[in-house]
């Protein structure tokens, strides 16, 4: 599933979430739902978009949306609801189950550790491994 065809699934309401999420307008915009996926779709297009929302996640944020991407079994938590805020994850509750569309995912494999930098992660310390105090 590709992000545009996510977006056709979702009420206009949940649309006019994500573009004001991700547009800040200022004023209430009366865009039709097919706009408003194309905006949404425009915006997640830019690499500037995708670089400045990796730059902003934690170190924690960054291993979670890694995971999500390589598709591993998370539970469904606050980061989620905040990455499904955005359009990047559609979160099926009752289910406790989550889908990233393709083109997310691929984004942000390309921006994100890989995993074998998170395998080969070192935590701070000294040499002989003891932590700094």
């Amino acid at each position: 599933m590709m992000l545009c065809d996510y977006l056709r699934t979702l009420p206009p309401s949940h649309l006019y979430d994500l573009y004001e999420t991700l547009y800040l307008p200022q004023t209430k915009v009366t865009l039709s739902e097919a706009e408003l996926c194309e905006q949404i779709v425009t915006y997640w297009d830019d690499p500037a978009h995708w670089d400045r929302f990796v730059r902003a996640l934690s170190p924690f944020e960054r291993r979670a949306m890694t995971r999500l991407a390589l598709h591993e079994r998370c539970p469904i938590d606050a980061f989620m609801e905040e990455a499904a805020s955005l359009g990047l994850l559609i979160l099926y509750r009752e289910q406790n189950r989550y889908e990233m569309p393709d083109d997310v995912r691929v984004q942000l494999l390309a921006r994100l550790p890989s995993l074998g930098d998170l395998l080969g992660a070192h935590e701070p310390g000294d040499a002989d491994g003891t932590a700094p105090v």
